[in-house]
């Protein structure tokens, strides 16, 4: 558990996530669907690569939620420096594309895991950060 993570409700986790997506209209879904949850507090969100890495410097999440496609860099990009840099924050790259290649990439680019958007739960979060 990294210094920034609570406990809350005994043994339930909170993660201090950055929502990183160049749509507004899906950072205004997954918001308010991740607040209402008891395991996410959103630090920020960021519609590019460059927004992300200074938000990510300066509130050190635990947890990065990536889009694959951004106009300047891409969320596997983003990925592998948020792991190379800062190897406690734990990325998550999604896409509206399920293309299998982006989840070996993810891998590769040291992502915990690919989630296609049609697929984008809190249990779906909660699983691939444990």
């Amino acid at each position: 558990m990294s210094m920034g993570s609570q406990r809350v409700k005994g043994a339930s986790l909170t993660y201090r996530t950055i929502l990183v997506d160049d749509d507004p209209l899906f950072r205004a879904w997954l918001r308010p669907s991740l607040e209402e949850s008891a395991h996410f507090q959103i630090l920020g969100e960021a519609c590019n690569g460059a927004e992300c890495i200074r938000l990510v410097n300066e509130v050190k999440p635990d947890v990065v939620i990536l889009d694959v496609h951004m106009p300047d860099w891409d969320g596997l990009e983003l990925a592998d420096y948020i792991k190379t840099n800062f190897s406690d924050i734990k990325t998550i790259v999604t896409s509206s594309h399920s293309d299998q290649v982006y989840s070996r990439l993810a891998e590769q680019d040291g992502a915990v895991a690919f989630i296609p958007k049609a697929d984008l739960s809190i249990s779906a979060l909660l699983q691939a950060l444990q």
